[in-house]
This record gives C-alpha cells, sequence and structure tokens, in this order.
C-alpha cells in the first residue's frame, strides 16, 4: 500500500505526467503545423526545405563540435530520422557544455574554491624514489591542473567490502563530531540507514555542532518531499536540493549530483559508493544482495573532500562567502594530529559537468594504459565510448589481465541490455568478463598492479562521466589497495564468467535489439 501511494501520489509519478504531456503537445504542434502548410503545395515545399536546412545546419554544428563522438552519432541518427522533433530534443537535452549566464554562476563556487587550499607538492620527490612512481606523479600533475587537488602522504585508508560494513563506523565517527558534519549524497531515503543517522544529526545540532546537507533533488525525489529542506532545518541542520527538478523538458534535469560525500570536522571522511538508503546496506532487498563499498580517510587529504562540498553548497546558496568557510574548517583540522597516518599516497579528485573536461574518464583510461600486468575493474554500467573500448581491447591484448565485473541481477533492464551489448568485441579481445549472480553490484572501483587503485562515485555511463557532479580517491601504494583486491577475487568466487559460449546463449534473438539501443546509449 505505501509502495502505491508513493507512486501514484508522489513527485515523481506527476512530473513525469507532466512531461509526458508536455511530450505530446511537442508531437501535436509539428503534426498541426504540417497539417497547415500541406493546404498550400508552395507553402509546403518552402516550410519542408526551411526545416531540413535546420537540420543541416545544426548536424554540421554537431558534427564540429567538441563531444564524444558515440554522442554525436546518437544525435545525428536521431535528427536524420526524425528531423523536426530531433532539432527540439537536441536543443531541449543535449546542449549541455554551453555555459549560460545560469551555469556560469554555477561554476563560479567551483573555480574559487580551486584556488585555495591546494595540496603540497613536494611529495613529487618521495614519488621518485619507487620504480612505478612515475604512475602517481603523472596522474597528480593531472589531476591538480584539472581538479585543483593534491595528494597526500599524511591520510590513512581504510577500505568497506559492503555498506553493511562501512555503517557501524559511520554512526561512531559522527557520534564524535566536534565542530562540523558536512553530507552530499545523491539519494537519501527515510529508513533504518538515513534514520539512524538522523537521529545523531539532530543531537549534535542541539550541541552546537555546524551540520550541513546536500541531496540530489532527482535522486531522491522518490523518497523526499519537496518541503524536506525545511523539516530538518527545524533541527538546526542546513539542508537543501541540489538543482531541483521542475517539471519541464529542460537541460538543467541532467547535471546532477551523483558524489557521496561525508566530512567529519575536516580530519574524517567518507566517499564511494553507498548512498543513504536502506537498499545500501541490504536492510531492505531490491535487486538481491547489494554489493557496495566505501572507504574512509582520516588525515589531511579530508580537506579536500571539505573543499567539494564548500563548492557545492557555495553554488546552490549563491553565496561565494562559503568558500572562505575553507579556512574556518582548517583552522580545527590543523589541531588533529596526522603525523602517524602515513598510508601510502591519496589523491581525491573531483569531476565536474561545467568544464568540458572528463576527469573521472581520464583517471580510468590513465589507469588502464599505465597497467603491466592487470585491470580490475567493478562497475554497475557498462556503457563505453570508443575511446574507453579501445583502451580495454589494447591493454588485453598487449598481455595486461583485464577483468571487468558488472551486476547479473539490473537495476535498470534497458541499461542492462545495453550493457550485455559490450560484452562480445571485448571478450573476443581477451578480457574477462563476470557477472555478480547474487545481485546487483554498485561498487566503482578500478585496481592495478598491487599499487594503483581508485575507488568513488564514477559509474562507466555518459551520465556519470559527462554530466554530472562526480567524486573519486586515486590510490598509490595504499595499504587499501591490497583490501580492494582481496574483496575483488573474493567477489569473482560468487560471480559468474561470461565465456564466449554463454554469450552467444544471451545474444540469441537480441543483436537488432541491442544495436538499436546502442545507438541510444549515450542518452540512458
Amino acid at each position: 500500500m505505501k509502495k502505491f501511494f508513493r507512486l501514484f501520489f508522489g513527485r515523481f509519478f506527476w512530473f513525469g505526467l507532466i512531461i509526458l504531456i508536455e511530450v505530446i503537445l511537442f508531437i501535436a504542434f509539428f503534426v498541426i503545423l504540417e497539417t497547415l502548410f500541406s493546404i498550400d503545395p508552395i507553402v509546403y515545399a518552402i516550410a519542408g526545405l526551411l526545416f531540413n536546412a535546420i537540420a543541416l545546419i545544426v548536424m554540421i554544428y554537431i558534427i564540429w563540435s567538441s563531444k564524444n563522438s558515440s554522442y554525436k552519432i546518437s544525435w545525428l541518427f536521431i535528427i536524420g530520422l526524425v528531423p523536426y522533433f530531433g532539432i527540439i530534443l537536441y536543443i531541449l537535452f543535449a546542449n549541455k557544455n554551453q555555459l549560460s549566464k545560469r551555469q556560469k554562476k554555477k561554476i563560479a563556487p567551483f573555480l574559487e574554491a580551486n584556488k585555495v587550499l591546494n595540496a603540497p607538492q613536494n611529495i613529487i620527490d618521495e614519488l621518485k624514489k619507487y620504480p612505478d612512481g612515475y604512475k602517481a606523479i603523472h596522474m597528480s600533475n593531472y589531476i591538480s591542473k584539472v581538479s585543483r587537488t593534491g595528494i597526500y602522504n599524511n591520510t590513512s585508508a581504510k577500505y568497506f567490502s559492503l555498506g553493511d560494513d562501512a555503517f557501524p563506523f559511520i554512526l561512531e565517527e559522527l557520534k564524535k563530531a566536534r565542530h562540523y558534519i558536512f553530507m552530499e549524497y545523491f539519494i537519501i531515503a527515510k529508513g533504518k540507514m538515513w534514520n539512524s543517522i538522523l537521529d545523531i544529526l539532530k543531537i549534535k545540532a542541539q550541541e552546537g555542532v555546524d551540520v550541513r546537507v546536500i541531496y540530489d533533488d532527482v535522486g531522491s525525489i522518490s523518497y523526499l518531499p519537496a518541503s524536506y529542506p525545511k523539516q530538518l532545518q527545524k533541527f538546526g541542520i542546513k539542508c537543501f536540493a541540489f538543482n531541483k527538478f521542475r517539471p519541464l523538458m529542460d537541460i538543467r534535469m541532467n547535471n546532477r549530483d551523483h558524489r557521496k560525500i561525508l566530512v567529519i570536522d575536516g580530519f574524517t571522511g567518507f566517499t564511494g559508493g553507498i548512498n543513504l538508503a536502506d537498499e545500501y546496506i541490504n536492510a531492505y532487498e531490491r535487486f538481491g544482495h547489494w554489493k557496495d563499498n566505501c572507504i574512509m580517510l582520516k588525515g589531511k587529504a579530508v580537506q579536500e573532500l571539505t573543499k567539494m562540498f564548500l563548492a557545492t553548497y557555495g553554488a546552490i546558496t549563491n553565496d561565494l562567502s562559503e568558500i572562505n568557510q575553507l579556512k574556518y574548517c582548517y583552522n580545527y583540522f590543523i589541531k588533529e594530529d596526522s603525523s602517524t597516518l602515513f598510508d601510502g599516497y591519496i589523491n581525491p579528485y573531483s569531476d565536474i559537468p561545467f568544464d568540458d573536461i572528463s576527469l573521472g574518464q581520464k583517471v580510468y583510461l590513465s589507469i588502464i594504459n599505465q597497467a603491466e600486468n592487470y585491470v580490475y575493474i567493478t562497475t554497475p554500467y557498462l556503457i563505453l565510448d570508443e575511446e574507453m573500448e579501445n583502451a580495454l581491447i589494447n591493454a588485453s591484448l598487449r598481455g595486461v589481465k583485464v577483468i571487468i565485473l558488472t551486476p547479473h541481477i539490473p537495476d535498470k533492464k534497458l541499461v542492462y541490455q545495453v550493457t550485455r551489448s559490450y560484452y562480445q568485441k571485448l571478450i573476443n579481445s581477451g578480457v574477462k568478463i563476470f557477472e555478480y549472480t547474487p545481485g546487483f553490484i554498485h561498487s566503482k572501483m578500478f585496481i592495478s598492479d598491487e599499487n594503483v587503485g581508485t575507488i568513488g562515485t564514477i559509474n562507466l555511463d555518459y551520465r556519470s562521466l559527462y554530466l554530472h557532479l562526480e567524486n573519486g580517491i586515486y590510490l598509490y601504494r595504499s595499504k587499501a589497495i591490497k583490501d580492494m583486491k582481496e574483496d575483488f577475487l573474493n567477489t569473482l568466487k560468487v560471480s559468474e564468467e561470461i565465456t564466449p559460449i554463454k554469450y552467444q546463449a544471451i545474444k540469441k534473438y537480441k543483436t537488432l535489439y541491442w544495436t538499436i539501443l546502442r545507438l541510444f546509449a549515450p542518452m540512458l
């Protein structure tokens, strides 16, 4: 009954209905327009030439743009198939990299945050002492130029192979907060996990702790009412919904806050794949066993997570003075002792859709291209552009052991079918693909050659790589990498390898279906 009520009386249903009506009205508009033009053959011919000319101009613009080639092909196909409707869709949904005045206002806090508290660069000399230290040096140099975050040698990392395992630590660390708690998540849903966290946040807010919460409005649209920020503000919690969803066919729906960041007093931080909902700790089963991960940092690298949060907070509140809070947060941090926290080298990084640079993808590509022995990958979605697909294939062909772990039970059936459509070419090139048979694997993790790894929020799909606010942690020679590898190998034991024979059984009768879906892959 609750599910029925939430489905038919929640914002998601009514907003979806309004958008459907808008689509129908758009189609009706063009049908009526074509009917009116057809009354006079000359007018009809002129109108046809005009629309075709506009379609041609848009297609030329797409070809000459700097967008991903797979993305271009999809839109060229749609506009070529249905020129009138395709042009409208492109104008509304596809023009994602051109900054409007509103978007320039959005990016200002991110750029401002990048000017302060950059990590020191003297660690480079230490990295040169290692035979493979060049990998971390190259990665750190690139990340620092794009994300303006640095690499640290005074931070510890603890890896959790399940949200179930991380949850008690999250609660315990929240109870220790003395100064501030910053939380930024894609999904917050009422239940055991969030209710337990919220009880602590209420107490901390009453104690005078600065508690701030950001959640993505679309990510949480099925779980939280529009008035939820006001509800939390009554408890002294500063709460905001990122990029509030409005039932209009508007590009603003694309840029979502997909991050998962928890910062406590600038010294303890959590990130990874888990959101704040019960399925992420297996208190509620949606798609079989939910396999996810999380990493806890303690030390100076956490100040970079603080920077990311405050930049987003400043973007929402349109108050650049929030960035100055970094110095206030840092004053608390330096009172903590991080001199004994050496655990390799840790570089948090931020990826935003407003700078036309897909940092998350570049980190993944660098790990693949620099791999010498193996690359282990977990991802809930496998929707690859040509560059990523070729990198995986080339790594395998040059003798690198490439293993990709994906879900066996999907959360989105169309995306699952697109994921499987990429298997054949990879398998034929020697890439091994496994599906996690107990349920859905949501973790986003790359591990390579014992010493290199990354964990965070970035899926291998177009939205995550090009449209969303994301974050990750690059690790070099950290003990957490060993735990990540062990978790990966243990997960393989309960997963099914998709051999060429098994793939042919999956593929049966689906070739045409997959081909059509692949054309729309950049939009999923």
